[in-house]
């Protein structure tokens, strides 16, 4: 199949950036809203391939559209700490390796983050498998924000996890997500 049949395959599917941080509503208090169930720290499996650990005080999010999995955690500003995961199969007759993703994502990301300024990319290993590992910033829905996100290729299947902070997040708070991102595992042979 040709590069551009590729493109146009791939720009069917949602791209990254996946979710934008959370608004909070316009009442919403400075922690998790009482009727939100804070959990203790959980490691989810996916019969989609993957496992991630959520350490306590991020809330699991329901019915997200195009979203395996997402969390937030308590507002900071305007918005909300948000990880989601994100997981699309690709077709086999297209024969797309991760740089195709990294390139294609990567042409896109001008047009999808308004002022985006990329900070960083770096190859990483994810049990076993090549990585790519984004970080950059721009204009969320709502305020300044940053990604880190994190995508892998592997059996056709596409891997995206991406946490997004607003600006003003304290550190604690940034370590415990990229935790996340960080505790992200193939779990599909």
């Amino acid at each position: 199949m040709t590069r551009f049949a590729l493109t146009l395959a791939l720009l069917a599917l949602p791209l990254m950036p996946s979710t934008l941080a959370q608004t909070a509503p316009a009442a919403a208090p400075a922690t998790t809203p009482a009727a939100a169930k804070v959990i203790d720290a959980i490691t989810v499996t996916s019969s989609k391939g993957y496992a991630i650990t959520v350490p306590g005080g991020w809330t699991p999010l329901k019915n997200v559209p195009d979203t395996d999995v997402a969390f937030v955690n308590k507002t900071v500003g305007q918005l909300r700490p948000t990880v989601t995961v994100l997981v699309q199969d690709i077709p086999a007759d297209l024969k797309a390796t991760l740089a195709d993703v990294r390139d294609l994502n990567a042409r896109k990301m001008p047009e999808l983050v308004p002022s985006l300024k990329m900070l960083g990319e770096k190859t990483v290993r994810v049990s076993g498998q090549n990585a790519i590992l984004w970080s950059y910033t721009g204009d969320g829905d709502g305020g300044k924000v940053r990604w880190t996100q994190l995508f892998t290729l592997k059996n056709n299947r596409l891997y995206t996890v991406t946490l997004v902070t607003p600006t003003g997040t304290p550190q604690e708070l940034l370590d415990s997500g990229r935790g996340i991102v960080d505790s992200f595992a193939l779990t599909a042979k």
